[in-house]
Order: C-alpha cells, then structure tokens, then sequence
C-alpha cells in the first residue's frame, strides 16, 4: 500500500512541477517543490501507515520501523528519480 501510495504521490509531484513551471516560468521552483515533497516523506507519510496498538497484545516496534525506513528509502529514491526526471523531459514537454 505505501508504494502505491509513493507512486501516486510522484505523479503529483510532477504535475506540481508541470502547472508552477508553465505558470512562473521559474527554474528553482522545482529544486522547492523537491525540498518539500521529501520533508514530507520523512516526517509525514510514515504516521499514516504505523499500525494501532492493542493493550492486550505485544506491541513490538518492528512495524514501526519498517514502514519509517521504507518511506524514507523509496520516497527519497522516488522524489529524487522524479526529480531528475523532469528537468530531462522538461524541454521536451513545456513548448516555450
């Protein structure tokens, strides 16, 4: 579920870069854009996908992990491939 959710979450970045780019004509706003949507995959994305806890049962801490260190690992790798990505089809896709 959370790489479907980080696919999904680069197609919105690179429509973010698409839209700001055609209506700033702005270079830097993509390294921003980039800034942003990794502070968000360190410190946001991984509280959505750390499971309840249940009083009753053992609580162990390896989930926890997991889905922080995933969320870091592929949403870095993912923002960053997006990234690169752009600015190679930007000439390509934004007719100046």
């Amino acid at each position: 579920m959370i790489l479907l959710f980080i696919i999904g979450f680069s197609l919105i970045q690179f429509l973010l870069n698409y839209f700001s780019y055609k209506k700033f004509r702005n270079d830097s706003i993509s390294a921003f854009i980039l800034i942003g949507i990794l502070i968000i995959y360190y410190f946001v994305f991984p509280a959505y996908f750390i499971p309840e806890t249940t009083e009753d049962g053992i609580n162990c801490g390896l989930p926890i992990l997991g889905i922080t260190l995933g969320s870091w690992i592929f949403g870095t790798f993912a923002g960053i491939t997006t990234h690169i990505v752009w600015l190679y089809w930007k000439p390509k896709l934004v007719r100046t």
